[in-house]
């Protein structure tokens, strides 16, 4: 075996060390790696860590399965509602207005109550000195098979630019 010189041996220690260097970097690497994903699998096996993978994926399906129906139940009953909800009384508005010209204090009114497809009623109330007087007419799409009155068709009106927030519009009409 030939005999290595100073140099020679000095230049194989650095090579080693160089390379004894790369693997214990390699190996830190890799072990860092290594603490992160059994990190990441023990969280896949479960709070316990008593299942296997395999349960542990089919239990998040079950879960994930389950919150899609609720969500698809919850879903059905927000549409129901809303349906209903469109049947509800949710537009009115009340008209106040002087009937006749010797009555002040706009204690007559037209009341109109709709759904949101403009279904509902209106009702009138004409005050006079001696008498009161109610009609209420029914009102389908906004219109009525009775005749409607100034008032009333205003009433009606605002019932449906209010939307439903009972907008109460004073009239300076009356009735002579």
């Amino acid at each position: 075996m030939p005999e290595l010189t100073l140099e020679e041996l000095t230049l194989a220690t650095a090579i080693v060390a160089g390379v004894a260097l790369l693997c214990f970097l390699l190996v830190l690497f890799l072990m860092i790696r290594l603490r992160k994903v059994r990190r990441e699998y023990m969280l896949l096996r479960g709070e316990n860590g008593d299942h296997d993978l395999l349960s542990t994926v089919g239990e998040s399906v079950g879960r994930t399965r389950e919150v899609e129906q609720k969500i698809n139940a919850v879903t059905n009953a927000q549409e129901d509602l809303a349906s209903v909800g469109r049947l509800a009384m949710q537009r009115f508005a009340v008209v106040r207005y002087d009937a006749f010209e010797d009555m002040g204090g706009q204690l007559s009114f037209s009341a109109a109550l709709l759904d949101d497809y403009g279904d509902g009623i209106v009702i009138t109330s004409i005050n006079g000195r001696t008498e009161t007087r109610t009609y209420a007419k029914s009102v389908r799409g906004m219109k009525s098979q009775h005749n409607l009155s100034d008032e009333e068709r205003a009433a009606i009106e605002a019932a449906v630019s209010g939307n439903g927030r009972g907008a109460e519009e004073p009239s300076s009409a009356s009735r002579g």
